[in-house]
């Protein structure tokens, strides 16, 4: 029996909430506090690396490792988010905004 899959939009939210917690705990051996540890510098290393990576795959049609790629893009992406004071509620409002421009322009045409 296949299972209803439950992720929604909100695990960004909650990998958000996971990520700002090993900011501040700067837990040993943590992937997340290493790259909070090596900086800006690096965050952007790793998303430049994973969109790249993501692009490659797509480009040769590959769609499961599109899923993998883009999970470890959005994961980085996420880490520079924080590492900037950056909250989820701040992109989420301007992606709103930017839908209702896009919707205003649709009916327009």
């Amino acid at each position: 029996m296949k299972t209803k899959n439950r992720n929604t939009g909100n695990i960004i939210d909650i990998l958000f909430s996971l990520i700002e917690e090993r900011k501040k705990t700067k837990k040993k051996g943590s992937y997340t506090a290493f790259l909070f540890n090596k900086g800006m510098n690096k965050i952007a290393q790793k998303v430049s690396e994973e969109t790249a990576e993501t692009i490659i795959e797509a480009v040769q049609g590959k769609k499961k490792l599109v899923v993998q790629e883009s999970c470890d893009l959005l994961y980085h992406l996420i880490v520079m988010w924080s590492k900037l004071g950056i909250r989820p509620n701040e992109i989420w409002n301007e992606l709103n905004k930017r839908m209702k421009k896009s919707k205003t322009k649709r009916e327009k045409i």
